[in-house]
């Protein structure tokens, strides 16, 4: 993942990117331990518009991996942990502190579910102690939070969130702006780990009227966090490689039961004509060790020199056009010929019987 950050605190702007900006520190589960545990410490500067951080309630007294939560645990096993949300704004705000599924973003990375959606991982065995708090400016407030798994729970990797939500302010239109970052929490459940994924069928895409696109789809089917590399091969009718296109997002992750949207992008012009295919190649890797390499089908792509059978239909057409309008003036004379030789001889034979 792609999010660099340097402090877990959340920048005003719109719902979406305020959602983006509270989460690029969030999310970063191998971000250096040092780095998170300053990242709900109040700015040293004066600049408001950094509004509020979250941190582990127990920060650098135990190995938490990037100030995220670890835990090991069985089924029907509690844990029990909690949260230091800090107010850096000059005003109270209004937090909804709760747990959520963790899902894969559609451009890459995560995102935690909205706190309005039905939980069915790590996000329905959080429960905190007070969800709703109103906290002063420059304040903060500890929340403890239970986990609990249930007593039937599948082997590998279930990962969550907790986040810490307020409204910052009013859109232009009147709509409240809401500001969210989190925590992630693993949880590992002792026994077998199958790290797996499918390939949906690789298909055409628009990608403007001089460019063609690809997208497939990649599932993780297993129960480990997977990543992934991969790119659309492209061969011409002799079977010769003749493009290689790289699968974007690249480095991105595909959580368990999760899926992730593929699409690359062949910029060079469409061939005139002839016969081609493509077909994706995508390596999965757990825990940064490469699993297997999925291979899709094979996608035919035919081309043809549309723009000179256009011109040759059309010169063809206007040859035709020409012959039917020549033989259909040719036609009308000729009648007008016939019509004038019977006058003439109908003439000649009434001026005979007159004389």
């Amino acid at each position: 993942m792609t999010f660099r950050p340097s402090a877990n605190r959340v920048l005003p702007s719109t719902r979406s990117s305020l959602f983006h900006a509270a989460l690029m520190s969030a999310v970063m589960a191998t971000a250096p331990a040092a780095t998170l545990a300053t990242a709900a410490s109040p700015p040293t500067d004066t600049n408001q518009a950094q509004l509020f951080g979250v941190r582990p309630m127990h920060e650098g007294q135990t190995t938490l991996p990037g100030g995220h939560f670890s835990f090991d645990l069985v089924p029907g096993q509690s844990i029990s942990d909690g949260v230091v949300v800090e107010n850096f704004s000059n005003h109270s705000l209004d937090f909804h502190i709760y747990g959520a599924d963790l899902l894969s973003a559609s451009g890459g990375g995560f995102a935690p579910a909205q706190a309005g959606a039905t939980m069915h991982e790590a996000g329905a065995w959080i429960s905190m102690s007070t969800p709703k708090v109103s906290i002063p400016a420059h304040g903060q407030f500890t929340d403890e939070f239970t986990l609990t798994l249930p007593t039937t729970v599948s082997p590998g990797e279930h990962r969550g969130t907790v986040v810490a939500a307020a409204t910052v302010g009013l859109s232009p239109g009147g709509s409240n702006i809401e500001a969210r970052t989190a925590l992630i929490t693993v949880i590992t459940v002792p026994g077998a780990l199958k790290p797996s994924a499918s390939l949906s069928a690789l298909t055409r895409s628009a990608a403007g009227p001089q460019h063609l696109g690809f997208e497939i789809v990649l599932s993780n089917t297993g129960n480990l966090l997977l990543t992934y590399v991969g790119a659309v091969q492209i061969y011409d009718g002799a079977g010769r490689k003749v493009a290689s296109l790289p699968l974007t997002p690249a480095d991105s992750y595909v959580v368990p039961a999760g899926h992730m949207t593929l699409a690359a992008l062949w910029k060079d012009p469409i061939p005139r004509s002839g016969n081609y295919s493509a077909q994706a190649t995508v390596t999965i890797l757990a825990k940064e060790t490469p699993v297997t390499t999925l291979t899709s089908g094979s996608l035919a792509l035919s081309f043809s020199s549309w723009p000179l059978f256009q011109l040759s239909l059309g010169i063809a057409l206007g040859t035709l056009f020409l012959l039917t309008a020549t033989w259909a003036v040719a036609r009308r004379v000729r009648r007008r010929r016939r019509s004038r030789g019977r006058a003439t001889r109908d003439a000649e034979r009434g001026a005979a019987l007159g004389s």
